[in-house]
């Protein structure tokens, strides 16, 4: 019997032995997959934060960046040279890390769709990040349009005092000449002329013509010599003397606008009482002395 007892108990040692060591290998299987799953879910979690990091990141610097773009675009004062300098590179980097933030975005999601660990948590957050770019880019943009249309308003408003400059240059030249015009119109207007002689004189002179016996003096009808006349503007010319105690005048002056006043030597003065109206019929005034 002992014989045949030991070599059983060895084939039963036996049988337990290959028994647990195939258990150990599926479990050390096992515990190798968790270990490799826990591994490869770990990298992708640390590839997924390391993303989410350089997006939160560059919506920081866009934050910090984004109010003095602001109170710059909203400013009604004109801005200094360094202050558009600034401007200028303040706006390029946010461009570019808007940029770079949407490509990280885009890169984040591809990673979360082909992760085998997908949770509603991340997904919320891929969502919220891809709202938030959409809003700073259309904000950044608005910014970037005003900074222009201030930038326009600007050049418009100095192009618009250059041209109310050369505006004014215009109208002073027109107004010096209209102010020429109207000082030879005024000239004229109160320019007049008068001649006084004999009536043989005037004859001569062609301003006094015809005068026969059954035919009355006419004044001023043929080519007559006007430079005869005495220039004079109306606005100062208040009497004339004669020289003759005759006189009579045969231009066609007011009634009324006139009279003769004889000086100390019996000598007449033709004086004008109403400029206005003795010069209304003609500005050539007559005057036959004897």
């Amino acid at each position: 019997m002992r014989k045949i007892f030991y070599p059983f108990a060895f084939l039963l040692l036996l049988t337990a032995c290959g028994t647990d060591s195939a258990k150990v290998k599926r479990l050390q299987m096992e515990n190798d997959s968790l270990v490799l799953a826990n591994t490869q879910r770990t990298e992708e979690f640390d590839e997924l934060l390391s993303t989410l990091n350089e997006i939160e990141d560059g919506f920081q610097q866009i934050k910090d960046a984004e109010n003095y773009l602001t109170i710059s675009a909203q400013s009604n004062t004109d801005l200094t040279h360094s202050a558009k300098e600034r401007l200028s590179n303040d706006m390029q980097m946010v461009q570019q890390i808007l940029k770079n933030n949407k490509e990280q975005i885009e890169k984040l999601q591809k990673q979360y769709d082909q992760s085998r660990y997908q949770t509603a948590e991340m997904k919320k957050t891929i969502q919220r990040l891809s709202k938030e770019i959409e809003s700073k880019t259309a904000l950044i943009a608005s910014l970037q349009d005003q900074l222009a249309k201030k930038d326009v308003q600007i050049a418009e408003l100095s192009q618009s005092v250059s041209e109310l400059a050369g505006t004014v240059d215009e109208l002073a030249q027109e107004t010096k000449e209209q102010q020429a015009i109207m000082a030879k119109q005024s000239q004229e207007l109160n320019t007049a002329y008068y001649v006084y002689g004999t009536k043989k004189e005037l004859k001569e002179e062609k301003i006094l013509t015809g005068g026969g016996l059954f035919e009355s003096s006419k004044v001023m009808e043929a080519d007559f010599n006007k430079d005869y006349f005495t220039k004079v503007d109306v606005r100062n010319l208040k009497d004339i003397p004669l020289y003759s105690k005759k006189a009579k005048v045969l231009s066609n002056m007011p009634a009324g606008s006139y009279m003769f006043q004889k000086g100390d030597d019996g000598n007449l003065t033709l004086h004008i009482n109403n400029a206005t109206d003795f010069w209304s019929l003609s500005k050539y005034l007559v005057i036959q002395v004897d």
